[in-house]
């Protein structure tokens, strides 16, 4: 069984490593290293291979949305709970074994973020951190202790646009949160 969820892994994370890091990815990534230091704690650095796994990730809670389902917080709110037609539902250990050489350890998420389309990429990234920070669970991730010697924080995220209007843009957001061992 562990090596059908790593072949699966590796064949999604090579799907996944067409995606490219928007300029809001790249502005959260900015503002959320800017939370952290002004909380004394280290920067973390951006990981594509934590990207594709987030990008996995967001593209359920979106078909989700599609259709109606919504995550129960009752159970593990970060499993893949419903079963989705042509979707290989992972739950969140499944999912950190698709990066098998990081430790993917957290995951903070919003389903559905609204934002004015006149919205600047800085105001948008700067008021997902906030929201995070507004959930004690999610603001514990972000503020982690710096991991020590020889070892780097590292985060994965993916920001899709999902519906927009005249006058408002729809996101789904997720961040994963791990560390990796300096070569």
């Amino acid at each position: 069984m562990k090596s059908f969820i790593l072949s699966i892994a590796i064949t999604l994370l090579h799907i996944g490593s067409i995606y490219s890091q928007s300029q809001l990815e790249l502005e959260v990534v900015k503002q959320l290293n800017i939370y952290r230091k002004n909380h004394k704690l280290g920067p973390v650095k951006y990981d594509l291979v934590l990207s594709n796994v987030a990008v996995y990730h967001s593209k359920y809670i979106i078909e989700c949305g599609k259709i109606g389902h919504v995550v129960n917080s009752d159970k593990m709110p970060h499993d893949e709970q419903f079963d989705l037609k042509n979707f290989k539902e992972l739950n969140f250990e499944q999912r950190a074994s698709m990066a098998p050489d990081k430790h993917l350890w957290g995951e903070i998420m919003i389903a559905a973020a609204l934002y004015s389309k006149d919205a600047s990429i800085e105001a948008i990234a700067k008021d997902i951190i906030e929201s995070f920070n507004g959930s004690p669970k999610h603001k514990e991730i972000m503020l982690s202790p710096d991991p020590g010697e020889g070892i780097v924080s590292i985060v994965g995220i993916s920001i899709i646009k999902v519906n927009y209007t005249d006058h408002l843009n729809e996101y789904t957001i997720n961040i994963d949160f791990g560390d990796l061992v300096k070569e």
